[in-house]
């Protein structure tokens, strides 16, 4: 009999992550022989679904943590230059790569984008401003591109992001997380900003890959 693939059975090192860097995740808190349980529970048994809401944000939780402790390190102290054999982040490309087996097990694509964001790049020290531009790809036999995840530096509270996309005005926030559809295969998005850069500039025009996903902003400092 053929053995069921899971969203879990990827990592093979479930059993070093800790219930309290899993808790950070969830809103209301759980209490944490919950979420020990719950996990035990996932590295015996990775292929099964969650059948609530509150199991699906656990499981996301647990991916995010997942993919903290297995994404690239940082070039800084002499690390590899290429960087680009990470399953998950190709920084060469400055590419975010999501397994199409996972959609199969969490919530919606921006959900789990969400969690490799968090995941992979939350956390992450920017070593150049190219990284403020991230391209969506959900990878199977062939990868398909879906979208782009940007993110701005804000330098203070009071920053704020100004878009035009397809015609439309958007403020962005510090803090806030926003997703804007983009179907295409690209996008143009015209942007001005008051205190703060992306991509190195305050002003400027750039063509974004689209797709299913569309362009996610993380405005978080």
């Amino acid at each position: 009999m053929a053995k069921l693939s899971g969203l879990f059975d990827t990592f093979d090192n479930l059993d070093s992550l800790v219930a309290e860097n899993i808790v950070r995740w969830l809103k209301p808190i759980p209490q944490t022989v919950q979420v020990e349980n719950y996990l035990a529970n996932k590295i015996l048994y990775p292929q099964t679904l969650p059948v609530t809401k509150e199991d699906m944000q656990l499981d996301l939780a647990i991916l995010r943590e997942a993919l903290r402790i297995n994404g690239p390190k940082s070039r800084v102290g002499g690390g590899s230059g290429m960087l680009g054999d990470n399953p998950f982040l190709n920084i060469t490309l400055r590419r975010i790569i999501i397994p199409q087996k996972f959609l199969q097990f969490t919530a919606d694509l921006p959900s789990i984008t969400w969690a490799f964001v968090d995941g992979l790049l939350l956390d992450r020290r920017k070593e150049d401003w190219f990284e403020d531009l991230w391209t969506v790809v959900v990878s199977d036999d062939t990868d398909q591109i879906v979208g782009s995840v940007l993110l701005p530096q804000f330098i203070s509270n009071l920053s704020r992001l100004n878009l035009t996309f397809q015609g439309k005005d958007f403020e962005i926030r510090p803090g806030s997380l926003t997703v804007l559809p983009c179907p295409s295969e690209r996008c143009e998005v015209a942007f001005k900003f008051n205190q703060g850069k992306f991509m190195g500039k305050t002003e400027s025009v750039l063509e974004l890959s689209g797709g299913n996903l569309g362009l996610m902003i993380d405005g978080r400092i």
